[in-house]
């Protein structure tokens, strides 16, 4: 039970990188099926299954980049633990060899690569996957380790003689950290996703969320994490370093902080509900004003801090499509990096966009506009004006040999989508914040910061 084989390829080259086996040696023949997949998933634009199978052997591969990692089992497992592993072994590369990976820097660092995984996974079962504590055992590559390695032939060695494991009381943090100048900053990011109809109305929404921490503080620090309306959180997941205990008894995030940046958490935010005088209450609640603006229909759903009105008619040769887009009076941080991507109907021809603010621009691949707005003007409200060109019915059916069941199908697919995405900074949508942060167990008082960000999600506005 565990990864038995780990191929690291090149899904443009189709070449292999590097091979580890920790049980039965498997052939590479699984590659040939992850590379079919590969090529399925982007003739196709879209993201390829995560498993493959090949005879008895089952392959779980992820890609980032011209990189595919590919892992091999032949006996029951999770497979969730699969990929999580190869997520968290894609987390750590980016750790030691800087954010783009690829072939080259891999067969540069070949070295340390294999002693990474020879620390990771011990007999196909992942043990340390944390960047921190790796860091400990293998140093990462610097001038210092390249010189040291071509003088006296060694690279990545153990820094200690003794045991790693008293090296390492917590596996995401080394000791004997030391920084001249103590910081600690939090980022709260917050999605929204949400289905629009044609008049503006907020069918479905959902809120997640996540908070990353930087952390440069020194020693061995604890820190407790207060946050308001932290009732609204649900379907929550946690750094190892979280103690659950102390969230599920009071609420409160009680941590050791990994060195550098890290993923505190991420959450779900629960629907807004009616007051219920029986439902635990935390010790910090606030308002939220933006749930002011939400659809009295249904009051379940999340408001946007956006309008987007669609109009569209289409005939025989012609067609036209009108969009109208601005931020709320309601919400008083901006409405940033705006872009709505609409998608025409098959019988397009051509189109000429044109827009009274933004950049708008007409894709013949995709058959859709795209239409950005840095900021919004504050004496105007944006708007986009398409003309359509239509191929007719009878030009289509003679084109296609199709009968009436094609036209009708026509008809059907004639209506306009529009995926929305945006930024918004220095607000949280779900009125989650953080409300107060204690650093314990350490003398000097780091300089702390925060900073809120919402994100558009999937929003999709049916036309």
């Amino acid at each position: 039970m565990g990864i038995e084989s780990l191929f690291v390829v090149n899904n443009v080259t189709e070449s292999l990188i590097a091979v580890k086996h920790w049980g039965a040696s498997t052939q590479s023949d699984i590659c040939e099926r992850v590379f079919e997949a590969h090529r399925a998933s982007v003739k196709a634009s879209s993201d390829a299954a995560a498993v493959c199978v090949e005879q008895e052997t089952y392959g779980f591969f992820l890609t980032r980049g011209e990189v595919t990692y590919v892992a091999t089992c032949e006996r029951e497992t999770s497979p969730l633990m699969v990929i999580e592993f190869l997520s968290q072994l894609y987390d750590v590369l980016k750790a030691y060899f800087g954010d783009v990976i690829t072939e080259t820097v891999l067969q540069e660092h070949h070295v340390t690569l294999y002693q990474l995984l020879d620390e990771m996974v011990d007999s196909g079962i992942p043990v340390n996957t944390h960047a921190g504590g790796l860091k400990v055992l293998v140093p990462p590559p610097n001038l210092y380790n390249r010189v040291t390695s071509t003088v006296m032939g060694n690279q990545g060695v153990i820094v200690s003689d003794q045991d790693p494991l008293k090296l390492l009381p917590l596996p995401w943090r080394s000791n004997n950290i030391k920084y001249a100048s103590n910081e600690i900053y939090l980022d709260l990011i917050e999605y929204i996703d949400a289905t629009l109809d044609a008049e503006g109305k907020v069918l479905s929404s959902a809120v997640r969320g996540r908070i990353e921490v930087n952390s440069r503080l020194s020693g061995m620090p604890d820190i407790n994490l207060t946050l308001s309306n932290s009732h609204l959180i649900d379907e929550y997941s946690f750094h190892p370093s979280v103690r659950l205990s102390r969230f599920a008894s009071d609420r409160v995030v009680s941590f050791v902080p990994a060195d550098g940046n890290s993923q505190l958490m991420s959450y779900q935010v629960r629907p807004p509900q009616k007051a219920d005088e029986n439902q635990w209450q935390p010790r910090y609640i606030k308002a939220n004003p933006w749930l002011k603006t939400a659809n009295s229909d249904n009051p379940s759903s999340v408001p946007l801090p956006l309008y987007i009105r669609p109009q569209c008619a289409f005939g025989e040769t012609q067609g036209r499509v009108s969009v109208v887009v601005g931020s709320k009076p309601a919400f008083e941080k901006p409405v940033e990096a705006v872009t709505l991507d609409i998608r025409l109907p098959d019988r397009c021809a051509s189109a000429d966009p044109s827009a009274t603010h933004g950049v708008a621009s007409y894709d013949v691949s995709s058959n859709s506009i795209r239409w950005a707005i840095d900021k919004f003007p504050n004496d105007k409200t944006p708007c986009l004006s398409v003309q359509v060109v239509m191929v007719s019915e009878d030009d289509k059916k003679k084109a296609a040999g199709a009968a009436t069941e094609a036209t009708r199908r026509i008809h059907l697919q004639e209506l306009v989508d529009i995926n929305a995405s945006f930024k918004v900074s220095g607000a949280s949508v779900s009125g989650i914040k953080i409300e107060t942060l204690q650093v314990r167990n350490e003398k000097y008082k780091p300089t702390q910061g925060v900073r809120y960000h919402t994100r558009s999600g999937a929003v999709v506005v049916r036309g």
